[in-house]
């Protein structure tokens, strides 16, 4: 739920989302260890298993993907956006990299706050110089007129400093779970049109769904 909330929140209250919700898998992970080595024997068989354990795992970037990218790995994707813009494809091949699904990368980069940005970056393991470079791309500013930081940017780096590349993890995964797996076109379709009291009948993660991405709609 507070991961939800977040999208809607001022910068207080994602800050305190942050430092009270973003918890760490740590204990999951030790527990579960001899298990991910029981899954892959199976070749990933089970569906329900393969999520669970895929919310948990340690590595956060998408190894497939990066067989299949135009860029050598994540970085080189972002250095692409700084120096040619933002696209949507850049955006989603971003997202790919990341281990997240276009809607997420999408939906994280157009945030108007930019601390999803900052969670994106530490969960992936990209240093400082490529969050400026993300930054950037983004066409968000860094300096005030008066040539002061911006009150923006300097969320956003306080946020990538406070949090741990574990716990930053947690929240990209609960948010590209929220975002995408419940949605379906009959979804979609409620979300873009206003049906409020279509979506109320809905399942929670597809509420959750529904209410993160509604402003993306205009609504």
């Amino acid at each position: 739920g507070a991961y939800v909330m977040f999208w809607w929140c001022g910068a207080e209250e994602r800050r305190l989302i942050l430092q009270r919700f973003a918890v760490s898998r740590e204990v999951m992970q030790t527990s579960v260890e001899d298990v991910f080595a029981l899954a892959a024997a199976e070749g990933w068989d089970d569906p329900v298993a393969r999520k669970a354990l895929q919310f948990i795992e340690r590595r956060q970037r998408n190894r497939a993907a990066i067989e299949k990218s135009p860029f050598a790995d994540l970085e080189a994707a972002v250095m692409a956006a700084a120096t040619q813009g933002l696209s949507r494809e850049l955006v989603s091949e971003i997202g790919y990299l990341s281990g997240v699904k276009p809607l997420t990368a999408a939906k994280i980069m157009g945030d108007p706050g930019g601390e999803p940005v900052a969670i994106l970056c530490k969960a992936t393991g990209l240093t400082r110089p490529n969050l400026r470079a993300l930054w950037r791309s983004m066409r968000r500013p860094e300096t005030t007129a008066d040539g002061a930081v911006h009150p923006d940017w300097e969320r956003v780096q306080l946020t990538y400093e406070m949090l741990a590349v574990d716990r930053a993890q947690t929240v990209l995964r609960y948010w590209n779970w929220s975002l995408s797996s419940a949605l379906t076109p009959t979804l979609l379709r409620a979300i873009r049109d206003g049906e409020d009291e279509a979506i109320d009948e809905y399942s929670a993660p597809e509420r959750a769904a529904a209410l993160a991405l509604a402003d993306n709609f205009g609504r």
